[in-house]
């Protein structure tokens, strides 16, 4: 099947398995996967998971470049398909595509494949053992459920919001450089999941320190590569004021509720499903 683009042309193929094959062909010397380009291949992809067909391998190696707003929407379906049991995996983009992806901290999100048949043979071992139906269960059983990791606390409000309960570190609740990097793993797998709206409760947090606040900036460094969002649930001065000293007052939205900032995302973050 194939639908005509601007800048591309896409065919896909059913493969063994529930696996489909997309292809994204140039249609002209020098074209790419970029903000022109992307919402022609988020129609298909979009549609093809309409109509079931949530493992998704993404030929990318006859179109010249892929930029951020191409994996950007890359990441948006993948955030779809992986809550339905799905799964998406990228072939061919180059050494230059690479290195953005890790540079933006994205190679454990999108996978990536030098062959067709490869990423194939691998989806269908995979799902072999487990299939879409279970892999969706599984996912699903997490939601509006509290879980931890290192120490803080994680609930998906949606298929698209998690709620993360910071706890400081001794009894004056503190996060600084003695006990962020549990905090640090826990952002990265959360985006590594797909999960790109972060709802950060702060409110047990009495202080923090520039690498506390790192932690944060670098969370939101990898959301936005999907259109994502952090938000901060903060009650303490002495917090807002370490963010409003180095300008991120105006980067990160601030609220002293929960339910304010899902509000906010809601408003904010037209993709972002809201359920409380």
């Amino acid at each position: 099947m194939m639908g005509g683009q601007v800048h591309l042309k896409v065919s896909y193929e059913d493969q063994h398995g529930g696996i489909t094959v997309v292809r994204v062909e140039s249609a002209n010397q020098g074209d790419r996967l970029d903000s022109a380009s992307a919402p022609e291949l988020r129609g298909v992809l979009s549609r093809l998971a309409d109509e079931g067909r949530l493992i998704l391998v993404v030929d990318l190696s006859a179109i010249d470049s892929v930029d951020r707003s191409g994996f950007a929407m890359l990441g948006g379906i993948l955030r779809r398909v992986h809550f339905e049991g799905g799964a998406l995996v990228l072939v061919g983009p180059g050494k230059q595509e690479r290195g953005m992806l890790a540079r933006m901290g994205l190679r454990k999100v999108l996978l990536v494949h030098d062959t067709v048949p490869g990423a194939v043979e691998e989806l269908a071992a995979s799902y072999a053992t487990a299939d879409v139906e279970e892999r969706a269960r599984r996912r699903r059983a997490t939601a509006n459920t509290v879980l931890a990791s290192g120490g803080h606390t994680y609930e998906h409000l949606s298929e698209d919001i998690t709620l993360v309960k910071v706890a400081g570190g001794g009894t004056g609740g503190y996060l600084d450089g003695s006990n962020v990097a549990p905090l640090r793993k826990l952002m990265a797998d959360l985006v590594t999941q797909g999960r790109c709206y972060l709802i950060m409760d702060l409110t047990d947090i009495d202080f923090i320190d520039s690498t506390g606040v790192g932690v944060f900036v670098g969370g939101l460094k990898r959301v936005r590569a999907f259109d994502g969002l952090v938000v901060l649930v903060v009650s303490s001065e002495p917090i807002r004021k370490a963010f409003r000293i180095t300008g991120l007052t105006k980067v990160f939205p601030m609220l002293e509720t929960v339910d304010r900032a899902v509000e906010t995302i809601g408003r904010e973050a037209s993709g972002a499903y809201v359920r409380r």
